[in-house]
C-alpha cells in the first residue's frame, strides 16, 4: 500500500483485499494488521477514522472442486440402497446393514449408537436416548459407556417406525442368540454383534468398503460410518427442513460440516429451480 496514511479511505482497503491473493486465512491476518495499524494512527490523531473496519473480507468463490468435496461426505438416494441391500444380502453383515440403516435415519455417530442401551429406549413414547459413547480403551468386550464431555452430547430424539422396527429386530436376534448361543454375552446393548459384544467400528467400516467393492457399479466415495450420518443431513434439507432442527437432530458439535452439507444441497436445489424454469 504506498499511499499516504491519511489518504487511505475505505474503498481503497476493500480493493486491496479483494485483489489479494491467496488463502482466506491470509487475508484475515493482513486485514488484523490492517485494522491494528489504523486503530494506531487513530489513536495518536493522525487520521480521524479506520478506514480497515469499514471494510469486509471479501468471500471466496467455490470452485468445482470445493463442490466435489461436500458431495463425498454423503450418499445420495441410489448410492445407498444398492449398499444396504448388500449388507443385508450376507448373513454375516446383517447386523451391519442394521446398524448404518439406522445412523441414516437417527444422524446418531456410530460411538454413540453401539452404546445405546435397552433404558436408552422407550418403544410406548418412541424417545430415544442418546447420552454416552463407547469407550474401547480395554476393547469391544470390555467396554463401557462414557458420559458426554459436555451438556449438548446429552439429547433425545424421536423415533420413526423405521427406528423402532431396527432396534426390535435386532433385540430379537439377541434374544435368540441369548437363548442358542453359549458365546453369547448380554452386556445390555443393542447394536452387537451375534455374540453380544457392541459392533466394533473398524469391523463395521471394513464391512462397508468390500460391500461396495461387490457391487456392479461402487460408489466413488471413501466409505465410513460418518457418511451415513451425513447422509441424513441431505436428505433433511432436500425436504426443507430448517436447519436449526437438523443440528438438534445430529447434534451441535458437529456443526460446520452439517452447515457445510446443508449449504450445498440448497444451493443445488435453487439451482434445480432455475434449470427448470429455464426449460419452461
Amino acid at each position: 500500500m504506498n499511499i499516504k496514511i491519511n489518504k487511505v479511505d475505505p474503498l481503497y482497503v476493500q480493493r486491496y483485499l479483494d485483489n489479494l491473493e491467496g488463502t482466506r486465512s491470509k487475508k484475515e491476518r493482513h486485514k488484523s494488521m490492517l485494522n491494528l495499524a489504523f486503530d494506531y494512527a487513530v489513536e495518536k490523531n493522525i487520521i480521524s477514522d479506520n478506514p480497515s473496519r469499514r471494510a469486509k473480507l471479501p468471500k471466496n468463490k467455490k470452485t468445482l472442486d470445493d463442490w466435489q468435496k461436500v458431495t463425498q461426505k454423503y450418499l445420495e438416494e441410489y448410492e445407498i440402497k444398492p449398499l444396504l441391500k448388500e449388507l443385508y444380502r450376507r448373513p454375516n453383515t446383517y447386523r451391519v446393514g442394521l446398524l448404518a440403516e439406522f445412523m441414516s435415519i437417527n444422524g446418531g455417530r456410530i460411538g454413540e449408537v453401539i452404546a445405546i442401551k435397552r433404558e436408552n429406549r422407550d418403544y410406548n413414547t418412541r424417545k430415544l436416548q442418546l447420552v454416552g459413547t463407547m469407550d474401547r480403551t480395554n476393547g469391544y468386550r470390555n467396554g463401557v459407556k462414557t458420559s458426554p464431555k459436555t451438556v449438548a452430547g446429552y439429547r433425545t430424539t424421536d423415533m420413526t417406525a423405521r427406528e423402532i422396527e431396527i432396534m426390535q429386530e435386532l433385540e430379537s436376534l439377541n434374544e435368540l442368540e441369548q437363548t442358542t448361543n453359549p458365546n453369547y454375552q448380554d452386556m445390555g446393548y443393542i447394536f452387537t454383534t451375534k455374540n453380544g459384544v457392541p459392533i466394533q467400528i473398524n469391523s463395521f467400516n471394513l464391512a462397508i468398503k468390500r460391500a461396495n467393492e461387490r457391487l456392479v457399479s461402487p460408489i466413488n466415495k471413501t466409505l465410513s460410518s460418518h457418511i451415513f450420518r451425513h447422509t441424513l443431513i441431505s436428505r433433511l434439507a432436500e425436504k426443507n427442513v430448517p436447519l436449526k432442527a437438523i443440528m438438534e437432530r445430529v447434534g451441535h458439535s458437529d456443526a460446520k460440516t452439517t452447515t457445510l452439507i446443508y449449504t450445498h444441497v440448497t444451493d443445488k436445489m435453487r439451482k434445480q429451480i432455475i434449470d427448470a424454469l429455464e426449460d419452461y
